[in-house]
């Protein structure tokens, strides 16, 4: 299996060219969950931290807005 590069577009070549991973195919699912379980927990876990982190950050620039007290 290799690719075949011409002047306009780039082919896969090869006995295992057929079997080769299609995101074309009209299930109903995105592009980014295509291919099952780790696709879906990677997803889960990008979207958990990037949550997490956005709260985290908020939380933090709201203790540095707030003036501190002077005994």
């Amino acid at each position: 299996m290799y690719y075949r590069f011409s002047a306009v577009t780039q082919r896969l070549v090869g006995a295992a060219a057929s079997a080769a991973y299609s995101p074309q195919k009209a299930d109903g699912l995105p592009v980014h969950l295509k291919r099952g379980v780790p696709d879906r927990l990677l997803y889960r876990t990008t979207m958990a931290l990037t949550i997490g982190g956005t709260i985290y950050c908020l939380v933090a620039l709201y203790m540095a807005s707030q003036p501190r007290n002077q005994k």
